[in-house]
């Protein structure tokens, strides 16, 4: 008897014990799920990788980031931007979000750190108007006067109009809606005469072909955004001159040239794509940026660009791009800011195509052989790019790849070309690259900075490919 009761207790153990194994696994489980559910959409990859590839971390893999809070039954995480939305120092998380997995409505969700209970809570949570993830930008900017910043939610429906949706901070840290609209465009002005912008929001057009731009301003009094102005106007958005066909792809290939902003002569700027690397290239005379295009969307002559500086950045810019005739566009820059302090490097405004070669043929008669000796020295790059230029000895390292040879530079169809021909250990010829150089000077004349852009020389003189140039400082 004594032994039957041994047996039954051994059984009783190992039954607890077996289904003691199987609770801490299904929890360990669902843990692992809510963990992965956590990871927004646009952070989660699939990496396809070889035998000879196991012991290579792949750094986006390494870089997902989670959302501070766990989704509710049914919520499926988007995007996480970090942000500080309340000028507090610290940094809350917006969450983008759907409610159903069929849903095209997008929801943001504000998470905010809790010192208490030393964890993220979901402090807030509302419908927003932009339904194209890409598209959208989150800044904390004060509409209402109030010394608070609110905040603002833009993006692209999914006919691709712009939207607006603000909501107002209140002094219980807490928000509500204050406007929320869609139009051709949607548009906020600095005042002059204070410091609250107004909105003008180009309407949808009606029946009849009108549009209507109407403007926006908060009114301290009644605190809501008062309609101030409406002025309906018919509908002039299809510019005869401009890119063909309907698709962002048609659009691209129109605006792949060189444009040109100098109504500014302190601040001459320009722009053109690198159709190799899929970017878009900004240059000033101070600063070279270098975008990559995340995605494209199109609206008529409106062009929407989603860019970022890198592949592991997370602040986009929407470059918005209108085409205003065969040869003019207009750009104006939407960021992602990371509190209300704003980024303006100067890019916005008017735009004109250029012709870099033709200027070049028109001045080329007044051009002089270059001196060879003032360029003579050591230069250095982005990315572990050298240049020597040297009497001896030349040296060009660009994209890792290191080549010595004979380098000349000297004016052909009006450009001032350097002609780098590598000569290879063997006495073999190998690459010849071609640029057209350009510099810039001291008072005294020496160069402090050397532009190389790439170019080739055919049956039609010499062609400048829109890549992105390389920029070198002289060091010695």
């Amino acid at each position: 008897m004594n032994n039957f009761k041994s047996l039954i207790s051994h059984i009783y153990f190992v039954a607890f014990f077996v289904a003691f194994l199987i609770a801490v696994y299904l929890i360990a489980i669902q843990r692992q799920e809510t963990l992965q559910a956590s990871v927004p959409i646009e952070n989660r990859t699939i990496i396809l990788e070889s035998l000879s590839d196991k012991s290579q971390v792949s750094p986006q893999n390494a870089s997902q980031q989670h959302a501070k809070i766990s989704p509710l039954p049914g919520d499926i995480f988007l995007k996480t931007i970090d942000i500080d939305v309340d000028d507090d120092e610290d940094f809350e998380q917006v969450i983008l979000c759907k409610k159903t997995a069929g849903s095209t409505v997008l929801w943001m969700i504000i998470a905010d750190f809790s010192p208490n209970l030393g964890a993220y809570l979901r402090h807030f949570e509302a419908e927003i108007r932009a339904s194209k993830l890409e598209s959208i930008t989150v800044q904390p900017l004060d509409v209402t006067g109030d010394g608070l910043s609110d905040l603002l939610i833009q993006g692209l429906d999914s006919s691709n109009n712009q939207t607006l949706t603000i909501f107002r901070r209140l002094l219980n840290r807490g928000y509500s809606l204050i406007f929320s609209e869609t139009g051709l465009s949607i548009n906020l002005q600095d005042s002059d005469e204070s410091a609250i912008p107004s909105i003008v929001v180009e309407s949808l057009p009606n029946k009849t072909g009108l549009v209507s731009y109407k403007t926006y301003i908060w009114n301290r009094n009644s605190l809501f955004l008062e309609k101030v102005s409406e002025s309906p106007l018919r509908e002039s958005n299809s510019i005869s001159e401009g890119p063909s066909g309907s698709d962002a792809q048609s659009y691209l290939s129109w605006l792949n040239r060189f444009w040109k902003k100098n109504s500014d002569a302190s601040n001459i700027c320009s722009l053109y794509l690198d159709t190799n690397s899929n970017a878009l290239i900004l240059e000033g005379q101070q600063i070279q940026q270098r975008w990559i295009i995340k995605s494209a969307e199109r609206k008529g002559n409106r062009l929407y660009l989603t860019c970022r500086l890198s592949e592991l950045s997370y602040l986009d810019r929407i470059f918005i791009i209108d085409a205003k005739g065969q040869n003019v566009i207009s750009v104006s820059i939407i960021d992602q800011q990371v509190s209300h302090f704003r980024r303006d490097e100067g890019w916005s405004g008017k735009y004109e195509s250029y012709d870099y070669m033709k200027e070049a043929k028109d001045n080329k008669t007044i051009l002089s052989s270059p001196d060879h000796s003032q360029f003579l020295g050591r230069y250095l790059g982005d990315d572990h790019s050298v240049l020597v230029l040297d009497q001896s000895k030349n040296i060009l390292v660009l994209n890792g790849k290191y080549r010595e040879g004979a380098a000349r530079i000297y004016y052909y169809d009006g450009y001032q070309v350097l002609d780098f021909l590598q000569i290879q250990s063997n006495g073999l010829v190998g690459d010849r690259l071609l640029f057209i150089v350009s510099i810039d000077q001291s008072e005294n004349g020496k160069i402090n900075r050397l532009i190389l852009r790439p170019a080739e020389i055919g049956a039609d003189g010499v062609r400048m490919e829109y890549r992105t140039p390389y920029i070198f400082i002289k060091t010695s």
